[in-house]
């Protein structure tokens, strides 16, 4: 048999009837009053309460309002955490004012030894020049010139606060220093 022509198909409609006539029936249902709120406040309102914050929590993102609370939301968190960035701030400039006083004091408190130092050694130097000068051994002469006595007779003022200064330096630091300056002057300073 040869067949030369197909039959159109009938098309059933019949099996999206039954799920449209369901959504428009729920559709109806959720829209007129009185059936509205028998599913809100009737057996059906734990559904309605969770299929609603659903349904809530999806169509939040494509209401205006929401996006604008959502931005206010943030813009206030934003003002908080700048205040606690500037109270951070005024906190650590408080700190570093507070650093730099106590250092100044303590270089204070460092000047003020060194110059009762420099006071003690000024008062205390001819008695000692005069016992180290009868004291003194055979193999060492004192002076650059061969004087007997005190190295620090020809030593200025600024020569005794650079000494001052070199004994409160650690070791390394006042080698460095040392090693740059003339013989005889560092003689004078020690």
């Amino acid at each position: 048999m040869i067949v030369t022509r197909q039959r159109p198909k009938k098309r059933e409609y019949g099996k999206y009837v039954l799920p449209l006539v369901a959504i428009v029936l729920l559709a109806l249902a959720i829209l007129l009053p009185p059936s509205r709120n028998f599913i809100v406040n009737g057996p059906l309102s734990p559904v309605w309460h969770v299929a609603g914050s659903g349904m809530d929590a999806l169509a939040k993102p494509f209401h205006f309002a929401a996006l604008n609370e959502e931005v206010s939301q943030r813009n206030r968190q934003i003002a908080a955490l700048q205040t606690q960035v500037d109270d951070l701030k005024g906190q650590v400039a408080a700190r570093d004012k507070q650093i730099t006083a106590l250092q100044s004091q303590v270089n204070q408190v460092m000047a003020q030894a060194a110059d009762e130092r420099a006071k003690a050694q000024t008062a205390a130097g001819p008695n000692q020049a005069a016992a180290a000068g009868a004291t003194q051994t055979a193999g060492f002469s004192g002076g650059a010139e061969g004087a007997p006595g005190d190295m620090s007779q020809g030593a200025t003022a600024d020569m005794r606060r650079t000494a001052n200064d070199w004994a409160s330096m650690d070791a390394d630091s006042a080698a460095k220093v040392v090693q740059k300056l003339p013989v005889p002057y560092v003689a004078k300073i020690f």
